[in-house]
């Protein structure tokens, strides 16, 4: 076991993780190329190792994280400094507090709306499709071109193809339904492939990030959010 240890650690800021080990956020089991021989693939804070789901919720909002919080907080702790690059120099406090702020501000948001709003969608951008009918068919191009796709994640919730949203764009509101959904990572160049490819019958889970095509035709500022 010293040998696989030394291995692991060797070359890398990995340390070496016990198969026994679980995440230090969620409890759940770390996957099996994230322990033992296989260490140097584990997801590591400065004092804590945590499983995929739970290092990518803290990718998500980093990424994100102008759109995440709110604007008082984005320069205040834990927020402060907040990078990709910054979270394996976290703390398990650290990043327990910024999982636990982020949910928070996301549910008094919601508040602000009414009850019966529960999913919160984290625009990161947003497109305009016109596709073909040879590309999609031509009861889906009447139906896609021209529409708004947004692109980002859920950091509450879920949507899914039919639901009802509410596009929150500063002090603009408006409401629109969700034409399709598309559960990947990617980028505006990668959309055309996947409209082709995917039928669109998917939901966004919370944490997930994705496409929602949305049946609207209006432009969108930076900072919005969409809730149902």
């Amino acid at each position: 076991m010293g040998v696989f240890q030394k291995f692991c650690e060797w070359g890398t800021d990995s340390k070496y993780v016990s198969p026994s080990r679980k995440c230090d956020v969620c409890g759940g089991k770390l996957g099996f190329l994230e322990t033992g021989f296989w260490s140097i693939n584990a997801k590591q804070l400065s004092d804590a190792v945590l499983c995929s789901h739970c290092y990518e919720k803290l990718e998500r909002l980093a990424e994100y994280r102008t759109a995440c919080i709110k604007p008082a907080l984005r320069k205040e702790p834990p927020f402060k400094g907040f990078t990709v690059k910054a979270i394996p120099q976290l703390s398990l406090e650290t990043a327990k507090e910024i999982l636990e702020t982020s949910v928070r501000c996301g549910e008094e948001e919601l508040s602000v709306y009414g009850s019966e709003y529960t999913s919160l969608f984290r625009m990161r951008k947003a497109v305009f499709i016109y596709p073909t009918a040879l590309q999609v068919g031509v009861v889906r191009q009447k139906r896609l071109n021209g529409k708004l796709v947004v692109f980002g994640f859920v950091q509450l919730g879920q949507f899914q193809k039919g639901d009802e949203v509410l596009i929150v764009d500063g002090e603009e509101r408006r409401k629109a339904a969700v034409l399709e959904a598309y559960v990947f990572d990617c980028e505006e160049n990668d959309l055309e492939v996947n409209l082709k490819a995917n039928m669109g019958k998917h939901r966004l889970s919370c944490w997930q990030t994705g496409w929602l095509v949305l049946d609207s035709t209006e432009a969108l500022n930076t900072d919005v959010t969409v809730i149902c």
